[in-house]
């Protein structure tokens, strides 16, 4: 499945600027239940800081955890808006970069939807649950469960919308989830896949085959101890 770089750039910004008219007069201090070592600020300081990083030759290391907590502690203490601001001024080169970077870049389009869609579930405001970068932001998934997949040494998948069919694996899916009837089945395969549900809420889909089997492949991070209702 081919990756179109330029709509990763433009869906990114189109996010960006999704976030910006989201975070008109938020609460900076609010805290981010999917993220929940961070406030509203930091999640701005996280979306200004990695495109700034980058374009200035600041790269992360082979554990990139570091590298990001680096990039909101320098911003400890600015505002929101001035974050928003920075991040409007670097995305034009990092739209560059995403394009020409052969795909290497163009992923953060995964990053800055799945924070817009955190940021929007601890501020109690819904929307853009149908807007094409969760769609693009997909494929990156579909990208992430083969890597993850394949580290484990084997299993597959495939997942369904109204949208497409996603596989990821190798061989006949051992495991599948068809969600064509939910009214935003991309953006709800968007969220699971992404570790926003507890192992509960997971178990509420209507998997053929046992998705805990391959829980290892399935999911990037460690799933939420508590419900996430968005």
């Amino acid at each position: 499945m081919a990756i179109d770089w330029e709509e990763c750039a433009i869906e990114y910004d189109r996010c960006r600027a999704r976030i910006s008219a989201l975070l008109t007069e938020a609460d900076a201090s609010v805290v981010i239940p999917t993220c929940p070592e961070w406030t509203v600020a930091d999640a701005c300081a996280h979306l200004a800081g990695i495109p700034a990083s980058l374009l200035s030759g600041d790269v992360p290391g082979a554990d990139a955890q570091p590298w990001v907590d680096a990039g909101i502690e320098r911003r400890r203490g600015r505002t929101v808006e001035s974050l928003l601001d920075e991040w409007a001024g670097v995305t034009p080169a990092f739209q560059q970069m995403m394009i020409t970077g052969g795909g290497r870049l163009a992923g953060m389009v995964l990053d800055a939807v799945a924070h817009e869609h955190d940021l929007r579930h601890a501020l109690g405001r819904p929307g853009g649950r149908g807007e094409r970068g969760v769609h693009v932001s997909m494929d990156f998934e579909r990208l992430i469960l083969s890597g993850d997949f394949k580290r484990r040494g084997g299993g597959s998948v495939e997942v369904r919308s109204a949208d497409g069919v996603w596989s990821a694996g190798v061989g006949e899916p051992l495991v599948t989830l068809d969600v064509t009837g939910h009214e935003h089945g991309t953006w709800e395969l968007f969220r699971l896949l992404g570790s926003r549900r507890s192992a509960d809420q997971v178990d509420g889909y209507p998997w053929v085959g046992s998705w805990r089997d391959l829980a290892d492949g399935l999911f990037h991070m460690p799933l939420p101890t508590t419900a996430i209702d968005e």
